[in-house]
């Protein structure tokens, strides 16, 4: 109910502001006309005629709301309103007419029938059609204010809609990087731990070297922010995985690297590499028990295509990236 009143309001105050803009057009038509300026007649005939309009206002907002130029079929509503119009202009002019009347009746200096004799049907005519002219000029402000309203209500819906798309998207996001950092299973920690333990009394020295590359994988896999990373970033990140990996199985295992220096800088979703090859060295074991895996980098058309291999049936992976 709120706004609809302050809505009111405002067509009020556009009656009464109106009318105070003919005052001041009276006024300044008798000063340059070399005539009197009759400020106080000037004020009750123009205002008397805007604030019967002003207390009439309610009633044509009531008609705009509720036959909205808008509506289907369009035609229905200009009719309706036309027909609105011409009753209440008619009934605003007699009502403004019969004001002047009323006042010298009652105060003794003309009868009332004598004084509506005395209006002439000029001003009813013009009283008519002004009145029907600022009724389509309150419903196109009112129509013109509502579409506005309509638009910003919309575009605040979208930019809504757009934060929470992207919300989501970053929550979809996060979700898909911590499953691939989910990739670093805990059987492949415990393994390497063992293998390192194994190590400590055997070799020293790459007991340390297989803790500080376990090290940094970990730091990277909890760390990493970024949704895509240069393709030689992931390739740095592989290289300690393997490097690991090699110092659990020796020369049971076998990785060849073949990059194109060319896609190096070639943008790949983080973690990309590390869970096939994981997948690969762990399900890829030849007859003779050793596993050999082949990893291809190049460009094809416009495309990135990464090539995963092995020597053992249904270890062939392959990614294709734009």
């Amino acid at each position: 109910m709120q706004p609809a009143t302050m809505r009111t309001s405002r067509v009020v105050a556009l009656a009464l502001g109106v009318g105070t803009f003919f005052v001041a057009q009276e006024a300044l038509t008798d000063l340059a006309s070399g005539r009197p300026v009759r400020i106080a007649n000037d004020i009750e005939v123009v205002l008397r005629f805007w604030v019967v309009w002003a207390f009439l206002t309610p009633v044509v907002l009531m008609a705009v709301r509720r036959w909205p130029l808008d509506a289907k079929p369009v035609y229905r509503p200009v009719i309706l309103h036309a027909g609105v119009a011409a009753v209440l202009a008619s009934a605003h002019t007699l009502i403004t007419l019969s004001l002047r009347p009323i006042a010298l009746d009652l105060s003794g200096t003309m009868g009332f029938r004598a004084a509506l004799r005395n209006a002439s049907p000029v001003a009813f005519i013009w009283g008519v059609f002004t009145g029907a002219f600022f009724y389509a000029v309150v419903v196109m402000v009112y129509t013109a204010v509502h579409f506005r309203t309509m638009y910003a209500t919309e575009r605040l819906n979208a930019a809504e809609l757009a934060r929470r798309s992207a919300a989501l998207e970053a929550e979809l996001t996060r979700s898909k990087l911590d499953t691939l950092r989910s990739q670093l299973r805990p059987h492949f920690l415990f393994n390497t731990l063992n293998a390192i333990s194994v190590f400590v009394t055997e070799d020293a020295d790459k007991a340390r070297e297989m803790l500080l590359r376990l090290s940094t994988l970990l730091r990277r896999s909890l760390d990493e922010e970024a949704h895509e990373v240069p393709l030689r970033q992931e390739l740095a990140f592989v290289n300690d995985y393997l490097e690991i990996q090699r110092g659990r199985f020796g020369d049971q295992l076998t990785v060849r690297l073949g990059v194109d220096p060319m896609v190096l800088d070639a943008r790949v979703p983080v973690f990309l590499l590390q869970p096939l090859l994981e997948n690969a060295i762990e399900h890829g074991k030849g007859d003779d028990n050793r596993t050999t895996i082949s990893v291809s980098a190049g460009r094809e058309d416009d495309r990135l295509c990464v090539t995963l291999e092995g020597n053992a049936p249904g270890i062939g992976n392959r990614a294709l990236m734009r």
